[in-house]
């Protein structure tokens, strides 16, 4: 999957670079890589000459030993899949912030995708490609292994199963629906035929379609996993309606044209009683905090409300406020601010210009200009 922008990634560790790209691991990749290894040491099939998981393999150390390096080396075609979106997006000049393995996959974090269609269809259609090519390899080598080592080795047994799950990650994610690449081929198959915002509403319905489809399938035969991956798709096919709505809304407008030019600001000095009765006055909930003419932080009522108000009188702005600063400049686009908001997780961002303030843009600031955007179209 791909993804336009990324979350903070202080619960993921960084394994290395990868093309210049960073690659992460989500610390709640553990669990599900040490549930595959276990359903995989658990189970013993043959179907069609291939033996699905290892739980005929004696002795039982070598089973589990077995079973982990299985798991280990899924979730590796998983950051190769990844990886085949990256490579395309990367020479095509779209910067990859990261690429991080969670869960239920991976996920590449990209800049904004240009709405180009004919690179939509090769960046999404790379990653699936990658598990296609993987899968048959590693089918290939299972063949050559069951020549050599017989059907029930353990190298046998991997390397067919890991062939098979290739193909059904490339499958599942040719499903015609956000977030899996299927999505994302049938809006750039739409937008060589119409507006972009258009084909994303089109591809995001047919999404909700399929997403409803698994849910009364998985409701009638009670499968939980098939309900899961139906909620999954219907919010991702949603959410890519909306975030596509809000970026083609908000072009052309720069923060210069949305931002508070007028910026209420306080000193260091103020103690938060003060600060309390200026936010009720001034009707605002946070502030520039200036001192000898340089911007020194942010104060939000969240940091007046974690103060108790019987030491408020005796606590100064200076001691609460936000010290790390997440800056934009005027020129910058709105629906950079509006990214920087929902990445970083913040309600406003000063606007600092040649290093003076200039303004300050909130969210309410970009929600309006979301909304008059939106009647201006109708």
């Amino acid at each position: 999957m791909q993804r336009s922008q990324v979350s903070a990634m202080n619960s993921s560790l960084e394994l290395g670079r990868i093309m210049g790209i960073p690659v992460r691991l989500h610390w709640t990749i553990i669990f599900i890589v040490l549930f595959i290894a276990w359903s995989f040491a658990s189970v013993h099939q043959e179907t069609g000459g291939i033996v699905y998981g290892l739980g005929g393999i004696e002795p039982v150390a070598l089973r589990w030993i077995a079973s982990l390096i299985f798991s280990l080396a899924l979730f590796a075609c998983v950051a190769l899949h990844e990886l085949g979106h990256s490579y395309i997006a990367k020479k095509s000049g779209v910067k990859i912030r990261s690429i991080t393995l969670y869960f239920f996959g991976g996920v590449a974090a990209m800049e904004e995708i240009p709405r180009n269609p004919r690179l939509e269809l090769k960046m999404a259609f790379a990653g699936p490609g990658v598990s296609g090519v993987l899968g048959f390899v590693l089918l290939f080598l299972g063949l050559q292994a069951r020549a050599f080592a017989g059907s029930g080795s353990p190298l046998t047994i991997m390397l067919s199963d890991l062939g098979l799950m290739n193909l059904m990650l490339m499958a599942f994610n040719l499903l015609p629906a956000f977030p899996m690449d299927g999505g994302r081929l049938l809006r750039a198959w739409f937008a060589f035929r119409m507006p972009y915002v258009k084909a994303t509403r089109r591809a995001s319905d047919i999404g909700k379609i399929f997403a409803t489809l698994m849910f009364l399938v998985g409701l009638s035969t009670l499968n939980f996993m098939l309900l899961f991956v139906a909620f999954f798709v219907y919010v991702g096919a949603s959410e890519e309606e909306k975030a596509t709505e809000i970026s083609v809304s908000l072009e052309g407008i720069r923060v210069k044209d949305i931002m508070s030019a007028k910026v209420q600001v306080v000193v260091p000095d103020m103690n938060l009683e003060e600060l309390k009765e200026m936010m009720f006055r001034e009707k605002h909930r946070g502030y520039p905090v200036m001192s000898g003419g340089a911007l020194q932080g942010i104060v939000t009522l969240t940091d007046l409300q974690n103060v108790p108000e019987a030491e408020r009188a005796g606590t100064r702005v200076g001691s609460v406020m936000a010290r790390k600063l997440y800056l934009i400049g005027p020129q910058e686009e709105a629906s950079t601010a509006m990214k920087m908001m929902n990445e970083l997780q913040i309600r406003r961002l000063p606007v600092m210009d040649e290093g003076q303030l200039v303004g300050i843009v909130s969210r309410e600031d970009l929600v309006r200009a979301i909304e008059l955007c939106s009647e201006l179209e109708h």
